[in-house]
């Protein structure tokens, strides 16, 4: 097996630290408000004017960063929530012209679908050369989505789809490593809890209701207790003691910049 050509560029070493106090919401959901954090700094590098297209948008909780840009959204046909956006479309199938955006937001979306070579090739197809995909992506997350989830990526599998599109990457951070980790899956197994027993879901999931119903009260006061302490003692304490995780190898994913050569 040949060696893969060398990383191209060094990992910011700030690894999605937002300070010693990144606000509320940033202790309780740090990678959720690294992604807003890595969207913002990247927004305020393009100019105005500039023409963006939020791909796989969701919620569109992007829109009011690029305020000073020209906006656009898209999601799948019947996507998972009700937004409407400027157009509906698979990714791997965008029906504008070669070379129309000066940047494309991709954010938490490439491991739900089934062919993410393809969506990048599609992706560096509408961006003008020189143009910008900013990408947010898991490794190590729960399953989500579901049936669409697909894959996690590492920082050289990124590269190595990168380099096979036309794309050179600019920079790349890891989201944390093993405290926000373990604080995110901590919360997140609680948060499941009663979630899996839910009596108004049983029959739908071949449970029975009885015993989905004995469950939810065997487990409503332990709910109660460990859930607010895994979510908002434990978790912020977990923010602060990633700093002490040099290597970072547990990352819950990376934020990365790449550029359409």
């Amino acid at each position: 097996m040949n060696s893969p050509p060398p990383f191209p560029v060094k990992l910011n070493p700030r690894n999605g630290w937002l300070g010693w106090w990144p606000g509320w919401s940033g202790l309780v959901q740090p990678e959720k408000a690294r992604n807003r954090v890595f969207v913002e700094e990247e927004a305020a590098k393009l100019p105005s004017g500039a023409r963006v297209l939020d791909a796989g948008a969701g919620q569109r909780k992007f829109a009011g960063i690029f305020s000073r840009q020209r906006y656009e959204s898209c999601d799948m046909p019947g996507g998972f929530y009700k937004q409407k956006h400027d157009f509906e479309c698979f990714l791997d199938s965008i029906p504008k012209a070669d070379n129309t955006y000066d940047a494309v937001v991709n954010t938490q979306v490439l491991e739900h679908v089934p062919d993410p070579l393809a969506v990048l090739k599609e992706l560096h197809r509408v961006l003008k050369p020189g143009g910008v995909l900013l990408l947010s992506l898991p490794l190590n997350a729960p399953l989500h989505g579901q049936p669409w989830h697909y894959f996690h990526f590492t920082h050289y599998g990124v590269f190595e789809l990168a380099r096979k599109v036309g794309f050179e990457m600019v920079s790349c951070e890891k989201k944390g490593g093993a405290f926000w980790a373990l604080g995110k899956r901590l919360r997140d197994n609680f948060a499941q809890w009663l979630k899996q027993y839910d009596p108004t879901r049983a029959r739908k999931r071949g449970q029975n209701v009885a015993f989905c119903l004995l469950m939810n009260l065997l487990l409503l006061v332990p709910w109660l207790v460990l859930y607010p302490l895994s979510a908002f003692v434990i978790r912020p304490l977990c923010y602060w003691l990633d700093i002490t995780d040099a290597e970072k190898s547990y990352t819950n994913g990376y934020t990365i910049v790449l550029r359409k050569i």
